[in-house]
């Protein structure tokens, strides 16, 4: 198939396009404002760049800084599907800084929607997050009861996403699916994701602040498990409005602490601060309605996902701790 992928040098769209080209599909990752770009990015993309060169054809970047250019490219390229991964995802970031959300989430893909609408895209599959959800959504979380708002203008405008992809569905037939993705963890995570940081202040001796007293709860769903959830959607047919993509399991903050300790053997430094306004304080998902509708289950217990991140810290891939 030819598949799209826009976010295609983050943690998560790295990682979908290796999956997706060993299983012989042609890919076309997008990249928007490269300068701007973190040093993960930038390294991801040198990546991607080599493997454009060797792939035959099979991979292809292409870099746009407007839907003009996108437009363009697409006319060539007639991606039959899109995973969507681009945006901005820092909750406490888009408490300060709202306007950065509306543009780099609901706006850009508002333009994307309709580019790939006009390049014939017949499948969409929006990946979303589990801020969606209101501090006062019932646990475990079901799709469709999201409580009275987001916690955060990061998670608002990821829902105003949802509704303007279940509008394309709606209105001009695209097959779409957002998937509500929970704590992906996993080799060559973002430097800002709590496993990184914890993993990372153990290895260099420093301390890792804990905000609360350590009881905040996420459910996370190492990278393997995810891709595999992805795949399903892509390979998949028919649309739906919302899917849970997560392991169905909860660990504590000091749960999470605990066991990163025990596979990099080392004690962590703990600071405690008072909790960040914006953040969740237990997030769990029913995943049970991904599992039916993708054919789909995880696998990799947080044991040993965490065992395959520490092999990646201690590995020659991984560039020097931040």
């Amino acid at each position: 198939m030819n598949i799209l992928i826009t976010g295609a040098t983050g943690f998560i769209g790295h990682h979908l396009v290796s999956r997706l080209l060993s299983k012989g599909h042609t890919v076309t990752g997008t990249i928007r404002r490269a300068g701007m770009a973190s040093a993960d990015s930038k390294r991801r993309l040198a990546k991607l760049e080599k493997l454009e060169g060797t792939k035959k054809g099979n991979l292809k970047i292409v870099r746009s800084e407007d839907f003009e250019s996108l437009y363009t490219a697409f006319q060539k390229i007639k991606p039959e599907i899109c995973v969507h991964l681009a945006g901005r995802s820092w909750v406490r970031e888009s408490v300060g800084y709202p306007d950065l959300y509306e543009d780099a989430n609901y706006r850009y893909t508002v333009g994307l929607l309709e580019t790939l609408r006009l390049s014939g895209c017949r499948r969409v599959i929006f990946i979303s997050t589990v801020m969606v959800y209101g501090k006062d959504a019932p646990l475990p979380y079901m799709e469709d009861v999201l409580g009275s708002a987001p916690s955060s203008p990061y998670g608002a405008s990821k829902l105003a996403c949802e509704v303007l992809v279940n509008t394309y569905s709606l209105v001009h037939k695209m097959e779409t699916l957002n998937l509500r993705v929970f704590s992906a963890y996993g080799p060559d995570l973002r430097p800002d994701n709590v496993p990184y940081l914890v993993s990372a202040a153990i290895l260099k001796g420093k301390p890792f602040t804990i905000f609360g007293d350590g009881s905040s709860t996420r459910d996370y769903i190492e990278i393997e498990d995810l891709l595999n959830a992805l795949e399903a959607a892509v390979t998949g047919t028919g649309s739906h409005p919302a899917l849970n993509i997560g392991s169905g399991f909860g660990t504590t903050l000091s749960e999470l602490v605990a066991l990163i300790e025990q596979v990099l053997g080392k004690k962590a430094e703990l600071v405690y601060k008072p909790v960040v306004p914006g953040e969740l304080e237990i997030a769990i998902p029913d995943i049970s309605l991904a599992m039916e509708k993708l054919q789909w289950e995880p696998a990799v217990t947080i044991e040993k996902g965490l065992e395959r991140m520490a092999e990646w810290f201690n590995s020659s891939e991984c560039p020097p701790l931040r």
